[in-house]
């Protein structure tokens, strides 16, 4: 169900959506690598996956407009870029399969998820 929003409101939810993101994005990477004795356990890769995929799904109760839908999604990314391009050159997402992993399964997949679902709705103006 959408609901129509004032401008303001849906500006106050863009704010804490965009806060949600990235906060959950900081907390991934700053988890990421966490081993459970000699063995990695990225659970957070699972964790940002969920949580963004959540996030999508109210951006999308708040506006029709793709571009609301996919708002959380594209903030993880940049915040995921952001982090790897700090100062001093420090890295602190690993390159290999667990980075590849956040990246894809925080951000990429709950981009596709909202530009997807726009794309299956079904039509009201059809009949």
């Amino acid at each position: 169900m959408v609901r129509t929003a004032s401008s303001i409101e849906l500006g106050v939810a863009l704010v804490m959506l965009a806060v949600g993101a990235a906060t959950s994005c900081v907390l991934a990477v700053a988890w990421l690598t966490v081993y459970v004795g000699p063995v990695p356990a990225p659970f957070t890769i699972l964790a940002a996956g969920v949580w963004s995929l959540f996030l999508v799904r109210v951006a999308s109760a708040w506006s029709d407009r793709a571009m609301v839908a996919v708002f959380p999604a594209l903030i993880w990314i940049l915040t995921l870029v952001a982090l790897n391009l700090g100062p001093g050159g420090d890295m602190p997402v690993p390159i290999g399969l667990r980075g590849l992993a956040l990246l894809v399964v925080g951000g990429l997949i709950p981009l596709w998820v909202a530009t997807l679902g726009r794309s299956l709705r079904p039509d009201a103006h059809r009949g």
